[in-house]
């Protein structure tokens, strides 16, 4: 059984403060409260005392004292006949363990401080008598497959496949820029975000398609799963994803959207069975590929003989 007064950071809070680790998830403690509880000790991060600034690291464990429960804000979801909807125009596969949705871009996948419509919130508002559990995450921007799991036992077979690389993501993307070799590795540190603190971070690329003198048809396929990992990644390269606000320097607004969408995924389930699934473009992206003429499917066979032989 999960320990409920237990928590491991994850990696979009490492760096953050302990004491505001603390208020995140459990805003109703006092400041005084808080800091006397860090001041005795009920708080331990690792097994360690520790003091209000203390800084989180991916993967710490954070014991928390259970009387805490009492201060936590807990988000509840009720049925939504709206939300169900809303969700079928995203499913591309359904079973009673898990299902695959193409999420469109611009939604946030979980909620925070600022954010009201997340698709955690569509999901769990969407049936009566299970808790759908994410199992990964995209960026808000970004578009594509997304696996959530319909019970506990298939929530933690996929967040271990995740996590021994046994599943198989493919990024289709526009990049800004060239990229000199056809097929490549790219293998820099990523910062954790809100830490100065750097992580292996390791991607495929294809150059699929050169497209003119400025854009490109890449095809990606990441090892880890850092927070904007493709999108640092390329534009470590010297060509960020077209449309990326955040990482491309040369961005107009005329772009219209991220181009960068989760293609497809291929695992395994709790029996073995394989699957494969794969998700169409987003609007903006379809535009995109109808204005420089480009086929709705990718043969990169050679790219994955590139991954086998590396």
């Amino acid at each position: 059984m999960k320990n409920k007064n237990l928590f491991k950071v994850e990696e979009d809070l490492s760096g953050v403060r302990i004491d505001r680790w603390i208020k995140k998830y459990y805003p109703k403690l006092s400041h005084n409260n808080l800091e006397k509880i860090l001041r005795t000790g009920q708080v331990r991060v690792d097994g360690k005392r520790i003091k209000s600034n203390f800084k989180l690291e991916i993967g710490a464990l954070i014991r928390v004292p259970p009387f805490l429960e009492e201060y936590k804000v807990i988000e509840k979801f009720s049925y939504q006949v709206s939300a169900k909807e809303q969700l079928k125009k995203y499913i591309i596969y359904e079973d009673i363990n898990f299902l695959a949705i193409n999420k469109p871009p611009n939604i946030a996948v979980q909620g925070g401080t600022k954010i009201r419509k997340h698709l955690d919130g569509i999901l769990k508002s969407s049936y009566k008598s299970i808790q759908p559990r994410l199992v990964h995450r995209l960026d808000k921007e970004t578009s594509g497959i997304l696996l959530v799991a319909k019970n506990r036992k298939t929530a933690n077979h996929l967040t271990y496949a995740f996590k021994m690389k046994k599943i198989t993501k493919h990024y289709w993307a526009i990049t800004n820029g060239d990229f000199l070799n056809k097929n490549g590795i790219i293998n820099i540190d990523i910062r954790g975000k809100n830490s100065e603190k750097l992580y292996s971070s390791l991607t495929y690329y294809h150059k699929y398609m050169k497209i003119n003198n400025k854009l490109n048809w890449i095809i990606f396929r990441p090892i880890t799963g850092r927070n904007h990992q493709i999108r640092i990644h390329s534009k470590s390269m010297g060509a960020p994803i077209l449309g990326d606000k955040k990482y491309d320097n040369l961005f107009k607004e005329s772009n219209n959207g991220l181009h960068l969408h989760s293609r497809s995924i291929e695992f395994s389930d709790l029996d073995g069975k394989k699957f494969f699934f794969e998700a169409p473009l987003p609007v903006h992206m379809v535009k995109t590929w109808e204005k420089y003429n480009l086929p709705m499917k990718s043969d990169f066979s050679g790219f994955k003989e590139f991954i086998l032989e590396s």
